[in-house]
């Protein structure tokens, strides 16, 4: 950087007081005009350069010095996310539908009342398997408990070692109803309802396979052999 120097003539220099020292009587001091000498005016510059030097790196570090700024962290992996979202998309079952219209007004006809979805469930292997011959309904998984107290305690009940059951009846949108038994077994901690006897007739009929959503509805009648006699329909869903 270079650095210029300025007229000695135009520096304005203050005005210097004389004073007489001869006698002891003192004497006004005189103000003067006359230029300072060369080695003060050289101290002026030596000055004012050493203060243009001192300010000059800090001028310069306030306007060009940048701040570094952390770099960003990469952002984590979502490759489980995909795969839960994909695992839950597999998984996922169709939406609840209402009753079908036509079964519903089925049922009224036929003297039916209490109409409630059981469950909705996706049929398995053991649901098929014609040496169990049984459909599970587990209990924690049920969206309604139809049993009344008084069924609760027949199902609960034994007969000869074996589990007492229930008739019930059991239609679809197109057959008649049939009757059907129906046992409830203690698997682990929970209950287990079972649709038994007629369960492989009634699903070979109908075509069902493993893999496939339906529901499970349940209703009320009363008929000339039992009042408020229990009865379920099963729906198929595409």
């Amino acid at each position: 950087m270079g650095f210029h120097i300025p007229d000695l003539n135009q520096i304005y220099i203050p005005k210097r007081r004389r004073s007489s020292g001869a006698g002891n009587k003192e004497q006004p001091e005189i103000e003067t005009d006359f230029p300072m000498s060369m080695s003060e005016a050289a101290d002026v510059l030596v000055e004012m350069s050493c203060s243009v030097f001192e300010a000059e790196p800090e001028k310069i570090n306030k306007t060009y010095k940048r701040k570094k700024h952390p770099t960003p962290m990469p952002t984590p992996t979502t490759m489980t996310e995909k795969q839960m979202n994909k695992k839950a998309k597999k998984s996922k079952s169709p939406s609840i539908p209402e009753i079908p219209a036509a079964m519903r007004d089925r049922i009224v006809k036929m003297g039916g009342y209490g109409i409630n979805l059981v469950i909705q469930k996706q049929l398995q292997d053991t649901d098929l398997n014609k040496n169990q011959g049984r459909l599970s309904l587990p209990a924690e998984k049920l969206l309604f408990d139809f049993a009344t107290e008084e069924e609760k305690k027949l199902l609960s009940q034994r007969e000869n070692k074996k589990k007492k059951g229930m008739n019930v009846l059991i239609m679809d949108n197109v057959s008649e109803e049939r009757s059907i038994c129906l046992k409830k077994w203690k698997i682990g901690s929970g209950d287990v309802y079972c649709l038994m006897t007629q369960w492989n007739a009634f699903a070979e009929e109908k075509g069902l396979k493993s893999g496939q959503h339906i529901q499970i509805w349940c209703f009320r009648r009363d008929d000339e052999f039992e009042a408020s006699r229990l009865c379920f329909v099963m729906v198929k869903l595409d």
